[in-house]
């Protein structure tokens, strides 16, 4: 066991830069070859014949890769199987409508289709045996658990346990990323005979930048055998562009040799991963690894993605909650301070005088701030004086990083966890004051408050030495990952607990009341109380609609999943058949569907507000784009007594981002669907001066003068949610798509004679969009 003392600033590995540089170069995306387990066929999508496949095809589905070049993919499906992959054809997304069940040259496969490069993807799969009674009672207990977690530690340990139990792999672990990128593994499932991870922290370097691009391409992948021989692909390069063919959404595509060695020097042979996104980004893994081949099936695998997206969001609204309830904690206490600040100012009327008294009464209310934060010392200084609560450097010293602060503040927020690293001199202060954070009441810092923490001497366990991620063979000059993951301790010192978001926000938010009674401002004060309030309640109420929306699905899953689970345990005559049970199957499937759709939609929300939603243009048919949503919501329309009238122009072809406009459609139709009151539905699409016209128009409930303003606001609705389901994001969020393709979209509406929405959208764009960046590191995925 290796030790190693790291002080604050000394993070410094000794990588090899140039090595690192040299993995990132690594094209994993595009590997050539496939896992042997499934075959991989690439079909124009102009004239559906085969343009590539693997060259296993023969092994697995009785026909040479050769021979299939220039064939067309009907000749090998049966009517059905063909009928099933024409109407995923006209989908916007292969990847949703995966996978399809497809009989190929007579041989009975799970197919995963997606686009790429002009070529439609294939990938076949033996179909496993059924395991729906395992799933749908993991799934039960899943749920429960899920629900019932009351923290993202309980969260974590309860999904390591259900995932192991589910998959049967020897481990799982839950390994969660910090601000550097560097993993921990903080929940974990094991076979008792197996050493621990628990705790365990691993460099940044293991999961390279592309590889966890891929990561969220792909939200569950699988490894079966690390010592299998990739099948590659014939011929080596796409015909359309000359380039080997990109994987990147291939759920077979064939590993990296520095991931694969990685693994087996770890003692891995099979292995699967579920994303855990947060914004869209990488936040953690479920990490499964088994000491034998092991493969799940294709419907195990989409169980497992499920699982993976709940669990996001449940992460999601852990963390919320939590910082919810420490905003208000921290709103209280600000206010209460206010309340003893502004008291100090009596009866004076002069606003020079005021400003005095205000500053005097900063001073003066120091220890009310101390429970402010999580912190264990506060001071507040002016020009003239420093008073201080709990423990905190001595007043000189703080008068010292007060004159350093106003030449290095740019804002008026200033924080860090190493203060020591920033300022020299205050290394000697880390037992007092390693975490720092501080805000000023004036643009020059005449004033300011300044909350203090103590470093923390953690001890960090790294599986294997974090400094030497990589190494160079002497025999082949090959990069390879390390071999050894002996434990490897590093004790670092001069670093203080982070402060929270949360910390920071209520620190600015005090700065703001503070500064409103400085400048008198009490009106504004006032105002910046309701609207907390007002915040405060639209939480609650949309966190009660959210729970109700999500637990409709999830009670309607569970209990189909419950009386499929006793039917198929009866067993025997009395058991449940294949054909029995698919319909319930379908049942919880679309259950499923929902819960995701609806997951998909709070995630669409949460990248719009945090300006990480990026639109990828492309010339589309909106005409086509329409009758293609309206056969996929004929169904629904249907049932709800709704005829649906397209009329459209033969060609309007513009610069949009297609999957987002269908969305649009989507939404829109769906609306006027559900509000329709049985009635007809008509949908438009014209072109007119430059741009397309789509106009959407019912004859249903319609929508009152006053709430037609209002509806396109994010958690608004024209009706009660008693009676429509639904979050009240749907219009939001078509607005902002809308807009952000350079378009408008408005309403009119006469209440009980229906509603009439119209969307115009430029037929051309006016800048080009920005190429999407490639990523870089070492072990792929």
């Amino acid at each position: 066991m290796a030790t190693s003392e790291v002080d604050i600033g000394a993070a410094a590995l000794d990588i090899s830069a140039e090595a690192l540089e040299e993995c990132a170069r690594e094209p994993i995306h595009i590997p050539g070859a496939v896992q042997p387990h499934g075959a991989l066929l690439a079909v124009r999508e102009d004239d559906l014949r085969v343009a590539q496949a693997s060259e296993n095809t023969r092994a697995l589905v009785g026909v040479d890769a050769r021979s299939l070049l220039g064939q067309p993919l009907r000749a090998f499906l049966d009517p059905g199987s063909w009928d099933q992959f024409d109407r995923a054809l006209r989908q916007p997304s292969l990847r949703k409508e995966s996978p399809l069940f497809l009989r190929f040259a007579g041989l009975a496969f799970t197919a995963m289709l997606y686009r790429s490069e002009g070529l439609v993807v294939l990938e076949l799969e033996a179909s496993g045996p059924p395991e729906e009674s395992r799933i749908a009672g993991t799934l039960q207990v899943l749920l429960a658990r899920l629900s019932g977690a009351r923290t993202v530690v309980d969260l974590f340990r309860s999904v390591a346990n259900e995932v192991k139990g589910l998959t049967g792999y020897d481990r799982v672990m839950i390994y969660r990323f910090h601000e550097d990128l560097h993993g921990e593994v903080v929940a974990e499932a094991r076979e008792p005979e197996l050493d621990p991870y628990m705790g365990l922290h691993y460099p940044a370097s293991d999961i390279p930048a592309q590889a966890r691009r891929l990561y969220t391409k792909n939200l569950v992948r699988c490894i079966r055998d690390v010592d299998a021989v990739a099948s590659p692909l014939v011929p080596p390069e796409n015909p359309r562009t000359g380039r080997p063919l990109d994987l990147s959404d291939a759920w077979l595509r064939s590993v990296s040799p520095v991931h694969v060695q990685y693994l087996r020097n770890m003692g891995v042979t099979a292995s699967m991963s579920i994303s855990l996104l947060r914004d869209g980004e990488l936040f953690g893994l479920v990490a499964c690894h088994h000491r034998a081949p092991r493969l799940l099936v294709p419907s195990m695998r989409g169980v497992c993605e499920v699982l993976g997206r709940v669990t996001s969001f449940q992460m999601e609204l852990l963390d919320q909650k939590e910082a919810a309830e420490q905003s208000v904690r921290a709103s209280t206490l600000a206010q209460r301070y206010v309340e003893q600040v502004t008291a100090l100012l009596g009866a004076s009327t002069h606003r020079a005088t005021a400003k005095g008294e205000a500053e005097r009464g900063l001073l003066g209310q120091v220890p009310s701030l101390l429970g402010f934060v999580e912190a264990t010392g506060v001071a507040v200084v002016d020009e003239a004086q420093v008073a201080t609560a709990g423990v905190t450097p001595m007043p000189e010293d703080v008068r010292r990083i007060v004159a350093w602060l106003r030449e290095t503040m740019k804002e008026p927020l200033y924080a860090t966890d190493s203060l020591g690293a920033a300022l020299p001199f205050a290394r000697a202060l880390a037992p007092v004051a390693s975490g720092l954070l501080a805000t000023s009441f004036s643009p020059e810092g005449r004033t300011m408050s300044i909350w203090f923490r103590p470093e923390i001497e953690r001890t960090l366990s790294w599986a294997g030495d974090p400094r030497k991620p990589v190494s160079r063979d002497p025999s082949t000059m090959r990069i390879e990952p390390r071999r050894s993951f002996e434990v490897w301790r590093q004790t670092v010192k001069g670093c203080a607990e982070p402060w929270k978001a949360w910390e920071i926000e209520a620190a600015s938010a005090l700065r703001a009341a503070v500064v409103s009674i400085v400048l008198g401002q009490a009106a504004d004060l006032a105002r910046l109380a309701t609207d907390l309030r007002a915040a405060l309640r639209a939480r609650d109420d949309f966190l009660s609609v959210a729970s109700h929306e999500l637990r409709t699905p999830i009670a309607t899953l569970r209990l189909t999943l419950e009386a499929l689970q006793r039917a198929t345990a009866r067993g025997g005559e009395g058991g449940l058949s294949r054909a029995d049970a698919m319909p319930r199957i379908e049942m919880a499937m679309r259950q499923v569907e929902r819960s995701a759709a609806l997951v998909d939609q709070l995630l669409d929300v949460s990248q719009l507000s945090s300006g990480k939603l990026s639109l990828s243009f492309a010339e589309t048919d909106l005409g086509t784009l329409v009758r293609r949503v309206v056969e996929r919501l004929s169904v629904q329309a249907a049932a709800a007594g709704s005829l649906l009238e397209v009329r459209t122009e033969p060609v309007v072809v513009g610069q949009w981002d297609e999957g987002r406009l269908d969305q649009v459609v989507t939404n829109l139709l769906t609306n006027a669907i559900k509000y329709g009151a049985g009635r007809p539905v008509t949908i438009e699409v014209k072109r007119r001066r430059g741009e397309a016209e789509l106009v959407v128009r019912d004859r249903g409930i319609g929508i009152p003068a006053e709430a037609q303003g209002r509806i396109f606001e994010r958690f608004e609705r024209a009706v009660p949610a008693s009676h429509y389901g639904g979050f009240g994001l749907g219009l939001w969020i078509v607005r902002q798509f809308v807009e952000q393709m350079g378009g408008h979209v408005s309403v009119a509406s006469t209440e009980g004679q229906g509603a009439t929405f119209t969307v115009c959208l430029p037929l051309a764009r006016s800048a080009a969009p920005e190429p999407e960046g490639e990523g870089q590191g070492v072990a792929g995925a």
